[in-house]
C-alpha cells in the first residue's frame, strides 16, 4: 500500500499532556502501518519554560506567525500531505478562517477534543469573546472529514455539526508503566497510607475541593498526600502541614514511579460545563498502575468509576471520607480494586485498540477523498 503521509498540527510540543497522549505517543504506531506523521506543535518546548508575562506574548506572537507561514506554504505551494490532524482549532481566540480555507482548498482534515474547547468561547466571561467566537469550534467540526473525541459529553456535541465521529479515551503507553511496576520496591508495612494526585497549576484548584475530608482523615489516621505537579502556591504553610502534604515536581522520567507510590489516586472536580469536557485521564494513569481511584461523580469519571468495584465515586466531604477509610482499612480491598483496574485498562483504554480504530479512520478518509 502507498505510504500516507499526515501533518498533525498540535497545540503543543511533546511537553504539553494533551499533545503527548494524544499526537506524539501515536507516531510509532502510524509509523507500523505505513503512515508518516509530520509533528508540528504551534507552541514549542519555550513556551512552558517562561513565565515572564512580555517574554510569553512574544512567543506565543512568534508561534501564530510560524504557524501562519506554514499553514500558507501548505494552502498554496505544497500539496505533500495526504491529511492535516489539528489538536482542537489552528489558532486559539481567531476566527476559523483557516479551517475554512482548508475546506474550500479541498485540503482534508481531521479534529480532535479531549476538553470541552467550545465551553472557552460560549461562556467566556467576555462579551465580545462569546459574539464572535461563540460558534467558532461548531464551525472547525463542521468543515473536518472527521472529529476525534474523548468522552460522550464531547461526541453529544459533535454529533450536532458533523456525522463522522470517533471516540478514543486519552491512554498511556503501557509498556513503561508495566517495567516501573516490575522494578518498584515493596512498601513497609507500616508506612503511612498515600493520598495522591496528579495533574499541573490550572487542574490544582480541583483538590481544594475535597482539601476538608483530607484534613479530617489525616488527622486521624496513619496518611499523607503526595501531590504531583501541584500549584504550591494555592496552599499555606498550615494546610500543608494538615494533609501531611508533599508536593513533587512533575517530569516525563519519573511521573509513573510517582503514582506507584499512592495507595489510592484521586479526582476531584466541579460539577460544572467543563469538567464535564474531560477525559479522566489521571484516572487512567492511576489504573495503569493497579491503583483504586476515588473520583467526582462528572462526566466520563461515571463511565470509569464502577462505584466499589475498581473505586469510589464520592460527592460529600462525608462520601469522601468514607472512601478514604475504606481503602486505608482493607487491604484486600484495595488489591482487588487495582485488579479491576488493570483488567479494565487491558479490556477499554488500550493504546493499541485505540490505535487500530485512528489507522482504520485515516485510511477511510484518505481512500475517499
Amino acid at each position: 500500500m502507498k505510504k500516507i503521509s499526515i501533518l498533525s498540527l498540535t497545540k503543543y510540543s511533546n511537553k504539553g499532556p494533551s499533545s503527548r497522549y494524544r499526537y506524539y505517543n501515536y507516531k510509532k504506531c502510524f509509523h507500523e502501518n505505513n503512515i508518516n506523521l509530520k509533528l508540528s506543535p504551534l507552541f514549542s518546548d519555550k513556551y512552558f519554560e517562561t513565565s515572564v508575562k512580555a517574554k510569553k506574548i512574544f512567543i506565543v506572537l512568534a508561534a501564530y506567525l510560524t504557524r501562519f507561514l506554514l499553514l500558507l506554504n501548505t494552502l498554496f505551494f505544497s500539496k505533500k500531505y495526504n491529511l492535516i490532524i489539528v489538536e482542537y482549532e489552528l489558532f486559539p481566540y481567531f476566527p476559523s478562517i483557516f479551517e475554512k480555507l482548508l475546506k474550500l482548498i479541498k485540503i482534508p482534515y481531521i479534529v480532535d477534543y479531549d476538553d470541552a474547547i467550545f465551553h472557552k468561547y460560549d461562556q467566556h466571561k467576555a462579551r465580545i469573546i462569546r459574539w464572535l467566537l461563540k460558534n467558532k469550534i461548531a464551525k472547525v467540526m463542521q468543515n473536518a472529514e472527521a472529529v476525534i473525541v474523548g468522552n460522550d459529553y464531547l461526541a453529544e456535541y459533535a454529533n450536532n455539526y458533523n456525522d463522522k465521529i470517533l471516540q478514543l479515551p486519552t491512554v498511556v503507553l503501557l509498556d513503561k508503566y508495566i517495567t516501573a511496576m516490575e522494578n518498584r520496591s515493596v512498601k513497609e508495612k507500616d508506612a503511612p497510607f498515600v493520598i495522591g494526585w496528579i495533574g499541573s497549576n490550572t487542574t490544582s484548584q480541583y483538590v481544594l475541593e475535597v482539601l476538608p475530608a483530607i484534613i479530617e482523615f489525616v488527622s486521624t489516621h496513619n496518611a499523607e498526600c503526595r501531590f504531583i505537579g501541584f500549584d504550591e502556591s494555592q496552599l499555606t504553610d498550615e494546610i500543608k502541614a494538615q494533609c501531611n502534604i508533599t508536593i513533587v515536581p512533575w517530569t516525563e522520567e519519573t511521573e509513573v514511579r510517582e503514582i506507584l507510590k499512592f495507595d489510592v489516586g484521586i479526582m476531584p472536580l466541579k460539577d460544572d460545563a467543563w469538567s464535564k469536557g474531560k477525559c479522566g485521564f489521571k484516572l487512567i494513569q492511576y489504573m495503569s498502575c493497579k491503583k483504586p481511584v476515588i473520583a467526582s461523580p462528572v462526566g466520563v469519571n461515571t463511565i470509569i468509576v464502577d462505584e466499589g468495584v475498581n473505586g469510589f465515586l464520592a460527592s460529600t466531604d462525608e462520601e469522601w471520607y468514607s472512601a478514604f477509610e475504606q481503602l486505608y482499612n482493607d487491604e484486600t480491598l484495595r488489591h482487588v480494586m487495582a485488579e479491576n483496574n488493570w483488567y479494565k485498562i487491558l479490556k477499554d483504554y488500550n493504546h493499541q485498540i485505540n490505535c487500530d480504530k485512528y489507522v482504520s479512520l485515516i485510511k477511510s478518509i484518505v481512500n475517499r477523498v
